[in-house]
């Protein structure tokens, strides 16, 4: 890389040396042309005194060559100059104004200063937006046009000074950014000093980024890299960075962004201050670099936007706007006050990512108005679960489905459930939806079982595990329903204040009809979810309602282990230890098939793609036929609509076979009988025998 460059955009209306005029009823004062003695860029400025027939207005205007196209958020940079304390008038009085028009009798004036707020005497470069739509001017003079030609200052001076010329004007120029590029170790990395000894130069004095007592101040934009351009190694640590004022700029005029996917920004332990409420600063990350933000503070700004190589690590974001996290590191970060907008949010999480080691050990604190901590946005697919751990809530409300505005979480999905498991934090856990299911689980535990080769150690994949409880301590245990009907593939359960969520897992038994008997998903009813609960059946339901004496028990796990061999529950057990036993296998496994064809005039079974998935030999069951014998077979495959079975099973009519395709055992079936403690919960590992 190369060392590291510092440029700017603005565009020069004149450096102080041409010729100045004085703008209509603005003519206190004697105008000094190119004076030597008072400038601050360059090696004149033009200057004037209070006298004759002062106090009163005194202003400094040139007309440029040409006419200036100045796109909004650009603006006009001016250096003003005032050599007494006590000189001008105050802000509402209009001090100091900045003027644009297409004339020196035609402008438009914007108040900018006053004595109150202009830092007793001295230079200040002060930035106003050129575009009288975007910011209203405070009054005109004569009939200014929409073009920008003639610029300057005015003074409204309340006293005469009898020495010297106490005014001045300079630098004059518009634009808005200064664009970092490149640094390394080797070179020198880009930082906030090397910017501001850029812009600080005496023939520079560019005003967007310059050295103050105690730190920087910027006024304008930073652009760290640029897209599709050159890359930024920009770091720096304990710098303190006021964002200007700036009244009558775009609220967007300041601003620092981060552009290029390879471009690193290190800042540790900075201070970020907006000095006015107008245009308080954004920071916004466009491209996805290496953004790591230690132990900085960021106080009175506008709005933040991070991406998931963003590392924003026990930072305070106090009295800002919102913060989008798209999937950034925040952990220890504070979030004290925000000044976002009623019903939204502070942090906005719109990714399809789970905030386990995201989000730990944040703080949230309520600002003025109604709003929320976390919006979770619809980039997450739900069903969902994901995890907040150690965070600190204060001021939100408890509501569960409110509409207030002020509820810890804001859930914008329409439909489908997020699970929000809450570890260790403290407050409100009250939240807003736009229609999505949301399930609150205060500091649960994990049950984890994890499957091995008794043999080799190696970890299974896809194994099936069913675990249900076996007491009543926490979940449903052999509980009596008070009927199933069904309708096609899906049952209705009316269960009194089953305690079960969307997502959980039933065991139902007992039931006469057999195809409601099983391990089922369950999603609770819309109009009843207290009583009643829905699952889908394997095969169309052959009658309702199901009839028998039905019970109904909890299942922990029931599925399959992943690749890394392992199937979780992540849950509150919420009063005590919860004994368990159930049991881990692992088979060849499909689908079943029936109703089937038997051709040929040999032992071949076929049905169009019946076959699909399976290879080498399976189990087959014949449960009815016209010249077949029932019973289990090995069957091997020959195709995905064909398969052979010993001559046993029959001979070849043509009619219809009903038979089902089981699994071929890998491993021998092991147990898992075990209590899951309720507040550190349980990880067992369970060791199968491969079958012989």
């Amino acid at each position: 890389m190369a060392v590291s460059t510092y440029t700017t955009d603005l565009t020069d209306i004149d450096d102080g040396s041409g010729t100045f005029t004085e703008p209509t009823g603005a003519t206190v004062g004697t105008l000094s042309q190119a004076d030597t003695d008072n400038f601050i860029q360059g090696t004149t400025s033009p200057t004037k005194t209070t006298n004759p027939g002062g106090p009163g207005l005194m202003g400094i205007g040139i007309l440029d060559g040409a006419a200036h196209t100045i796109t909004s958020p650009a603006a006009f940079y001016c250096w003003v100059f005032v050599g007494a304390g006590a000189l001008i008038n105050t802000l509402a009085n209009g001090g100091i104004r900045l003027i644009i028009g297409n004339a020196s009798t035609d402008y438009r004036f914007w108040y900018v200063e006053g004595s109150a707020t202009f830092p007793y005497i001295g230079w200040q470069c002060i930035a106003i937006e050129t575009d009288n739509g975007t910011v209203a001017a405070d009054g005109s003079v004569g009939t200014p046009s929409a073009t920008k030609q003639y610029f300057g200052a005015v003074f409204n001076g309340l006293i005469t000074i009898s020495k010297g010329n106490p005014i001045a004007i300079d630098a004059l120029r518009w634009g808005r950014t200064i664009t970092i590029l490149n640094g390394d170790l080797a070179n020198g990395y880009a930082t906030f000093a090397g910017c501001a000894t850029t812009n600080d130069a005496i023939n520079a004095r560019w005003g967007q980024f310059q050295a103050i007592s105690g730190g920087y101040q910027l006024q304008g934009k930073l652009l760290l890299g640029t897209t599709g351009g050159t890359l930024v190694d920009f770091r720096d640590s304990n710098k303190s960075i006021a964002i200007a004022v700036s009244r009558k700029t775009a609220t967007s005029f300041n601003a620092i962004e981060i552009q290029h996917a390879s471009s690193r920004v290190d800042w540790d332990s900075c201070v970020f201050t907006a000095l006015g409420t107008n245009s308080r600063g954004t920071v916004t990350v466009t491209d996805n670099a290496d953004v790591n933000i230690t132990s900085c503070s960021f106080t009175g700004m506008d709005t933040f936007s991070f991406l998931s190589a963003t590392g924003v690590l026990n930072s305070t974001f106090r009295g800002c706007n919102a913060i989008t996290a798209a999937g950034s590191n925040m952990t220890g970060t504070q979030v004290l006050v925000p000044t976002v907008a009623a019903n939204t949010s502070a942090l906005i999480w719109n990714v399809d990512t789970d905030t386990d080691g995201l989000l730990d050990n944040m703080t949230f604190s309520k600002g003025t108005n109604a709003h929320h901590a976390i919006e979770f946005g619809t980039a997450l697919t739900l069903p969902k679960s994901i995890t907040l751990r150690g965070i600190d809530f204060t001021g939100f409300s408890a509501t569960a489905g409110g509409t207030t505005g002020d509820e810890t979480f804001h859930i914008k999905d329409t439909t489908g459930t997020l699970t929000i498991n809450l570890v260790g934090c403290t407050g409100n856990a009250g939240y807003r939806t736009d229609g999505a299911t949301v399930v609150i689980v205060q500091n649960p535990v994990t049950f984890k079982v994890t499957a091995k080769d008794l043999e080799t150690g190696a970890l299974i994949e896809n194994a099936r595990v069913m675990v249900p409880v076996t007491t009543s301590d926490n979940f449903p245990y052999l509980e009596s329903v008070s009927g199933i009907t069904g309708s096609g593939t899906t049952a209705t359960v009316t269960h009194t204040t089953h305690g079960l969520a969307t997502g959980d897992n039933i065991l139902i038994a007992g039931a006469t009809r057999d195809e409601y008997n099983g391990a089922f998903t369950i999603t609770l009813d819309g109009a009843d979810p207290t009583n009643k609960y829905t699952y889908t059946t394997p095969a169309t339901v052959s009658g309702s309602p199901a009839g028998g004496t039905i019970t109904a028990t909890m299942v922990l796990l029931n599925g399959y282990t992943n690749s890394s061999g392992i199937i979780t529950d992540v849950r509150t057990y919420p009063t005590a230890p919860q004994p368990v036993s159930g049991w881990v296998r692992r088979h060849t496994y499909g689908p079943s098939y029936t109703s089937a064809t038997w051709t040929e005039s040999t032992s071949t079974l076929t049905k169009t793609g019946a076959f699909t998935g399976f290879s080498g030999t399976f189990l087959l069951t014949i449960t009815a036929g016209t010249n077949m014998t029932p019973g289990i077979y090995l069957a091997t495959y020959v195709s995905a609509n064909a398969v052979t079975l010993p001559g046993g099973a029959g001979s070849a009519d043509s009619s219809n076979v009903e038979f089902t395709i089981g699994a071929k055992p890998l491993y021998r079936q092991a147990p898992v009988a075990d209590t899951v403690d309720n507040s550190a919960g349980k990880e067992i590992i369970v060791f199968l025998q491969p079958d012989e």
